[in-house]
């Protein structure tokens, strides 16, 4: 990859740090507007960190990995070849897995901590809907995000991770606030 200037480099990506802060607070409202539900369930506000993380994490990974290949030629723009199904059904098995240790692990600290809580099943619900339907929506945003960037001469490097670790927050808070009224909705 060609040696870049500073300024090149802080031209491409200041617009979007600012653009990404405005969104994370928008993940903070939602959040905000959550109150209620987290209160019909106890213990929640355990699970939030950890899925949260979870997105960033693995979304990030998966963007890193992918603007890798880009540079070294191993994934080729708008085309499936095995390095990128590879990486994609690593990240969305990650993602299945790891929610499922997470609603665990949450449900057993609010057993630990003596903190009222929703039952394993409603965790596990919570957490895997939350974290599949998520990393699915994230791992498309990542690929778009990195060909397009790619495709224009601007390093995917500089654009992929912060807009997956940004996006990755608030698509999480929607898909949790909407996993949130599914099992309320359902009586888990």
């Amino acid at each position: 990859m060609p040696t870049r200037s500073v300024l090149r480099i802080v031209g491409e990506t200041t617009p979007l740090v600012i653009l990404y802060a405005v969104i994370e607070l928008l993940a903070g409202g939602v959040l905000g507007g959550m109150v209620d539900m987290m209160e019909l369930l106890p213990g929640l506000l355990i699970l939030i960190p950890g899925l949260l993380d979870l997105r960033g994490s693995i979304g990030s990974t998966f963007g890193a990995r992918l603007t890798s290949g880009l540079h070294l030629g191993l994934v080729r723009p708008h085309r499936s070849g095995k390095a990128l199904k590879t990486n994609i059904y690593a990240s969305l098995i990650l993602s299945f897995f790891v929610s499922l240790m997470l609603a665990v692990f949450a449900w057993a600290l609010c057993l630990i901590m003596g903190i009222p809580s929703i039952s394993l099943a409603a965790f596990m619900a919570i957490s895997m809907v939350t974290g599949v339907v998520s990393g699915t929506i994230l791992t498309g945003i990542a690929i778009l995000v990195s060909f397009l960037s790619y495709g224009r001469g601007v390093d995917p490097d500089d654009i992929t991770t912060p807009t997956i670790g940004t996006l990755g927050d608030i698509i999480t808070v929607l898909c949790l606030f909407g996993t949130v009224h599914l099992v309320l909705w359902l009586g888990i």
